[in-house]
């Protein structure tokens, strides 16, 4: 905690603790907002003062951080951690992609497969059907 000025500032680290995530996890929040408000998006987490590199945060952000933290949901950051990441970030979207391609294809087949098993079932009381009647066409 730092006090400038007569105002309590957190740091990442104090803030992290607080809101039960890594110093580095606060730090790439910050990275992704400035990202987004340079963009003409809203930040996702206040913009905090910073001090010689190091960022702090005032008491009503280090709550509007909180209630970020809690209500983040999965996979709102993935495209952001992405391209942060450089060469494996472009290798983890290739994966994904083929993932995305593979479950349309399972998706696809598994339809075929329904459309397949419900066929067989309608041309087996075809087939029933014929044979029920079988015995009339002796007798005639």
């Amino acid at each position: 905690m730092r006090i400038i000025e007569g105002q309590k500032y957190l740091t990442t680290g104090d803030l992290g603790a607080y809101v039960n995530r890594s110093p580095a996890t606060i730090v790439k929040w910050c990275k992704y907002s400035d990202r987004l408000s340079d963009s003409g998006n809203e930040r996702l987490i206040p913009k905090p003062l910073v001090v010689n590199g190091q960022r702090l945060f005032t008491t009503e952000q280090a709550l509007a951080v909180k209630e970020f933290s809690e209500s983040k949901k999965y996979g709102k950051m993935a495209e952001f951690n992405r391209k942060s990441l450089g060469k494996r970030g472009a290798d983890i979207e290739k994966r994904m992609k083929a993932r995305e391609k593979e479950q349309e294809k399972m998706q696809e087949e598994k339809k075929e497969k329904e459309l397949e098993v419900t066929l067989s079932k309608v041309n087996r009381r075809a087939v029933d059907y014929t044979k029920r009647f079988q015995h009339i066409k002796k007798n005639l």
